[in-house]
């Protein structure tokens, strides 16, 4: 049997002789520290890891809660969520310009106002020819200022996009997935234009 190597003691780092390959410590005093840090390395180490794995499984409950209640939302509430995110790529990609009908800068708010409405065009709610940045007056009081609205539109898109817009268009019934698919769409088109914006 190989004899054992001189080492260094764990605790007070001085050299001895250990009697057999498993020791690590010059005395039994600090055989006994030696063995309690142990313990506490462990037992530190076991509730790191219980901590890890409880706010994984709290995560996993949080997850299984938000998609139970996306489960129960209604249509309208993606329908919304999609509209929300197409309207603030509008205002952004119009951010430099004025409102649309008026032709006028001002402090005050700024919509994604539609030319065709929504409500008698459901097809065009997300046809990005079809809305423009305007101005809440306008948009709100003027119901739009349609007058104001087509000479604005036709300078901007151009005769032939405007007559295209004019003409008929498909209405395409969305599903929730289809929802989504236009709310993650704009919320990345209008992430990579304020990126761009900025510099």
């Amino acid at each position: 049997m190989k004899k054992p190597a001189r080492r260094k003691c764990k605790i007070c780092c001085e050299w001895f002789m250990p009697k057999f390959n498993n020791i690590y410590w010059c005395n039994p005093e600090h055989g006994d520290e030696l063995a309690i840090r142990k313990r506490n390395r462990d037992r530190e180490k076991l509730e790191r890891e219980l901590k890890k794995k409880q706010q994984q499984e709290l995560a996993e409950k949080k997850d299984k809660l938000k998609v139970r209640k996306l489960a129960v939302k209604p249509l309208s509430y993606f329908k919304n969520q999609a509209q929300q995110a197409f309207n603030a790529f509008i205002r952004e990609r119009d951010r430099d310009l004025p409102c649309i009908s008026c032709g006028r800068f001002h402090d005050g708010q700024y919509h994604a106002g539609h030319y065709l409405t929504i409500k008698a065009h459901p097809e065009l709610r997300f046809n990005e020819d079809n809305a423009h940045k305007q101005c809440a007056p306008c948009n709100n009081h003027l119901s739009g200022n349609i007058i104001n609205y087509k000479p604005g539109l036709i300078e901007k898109i151009g005769q032939e996009r405007f007559d295209k817009l004019m003409s008929h268009h498909a209405l395409q019934k969305c599903k929730r997935d289809d929802y989504e698919q236009i709310r993650d769409y704009y919320k990345d088109k209008f992430k990579r234009l304020s990126n761009d914006n900025l510099h």
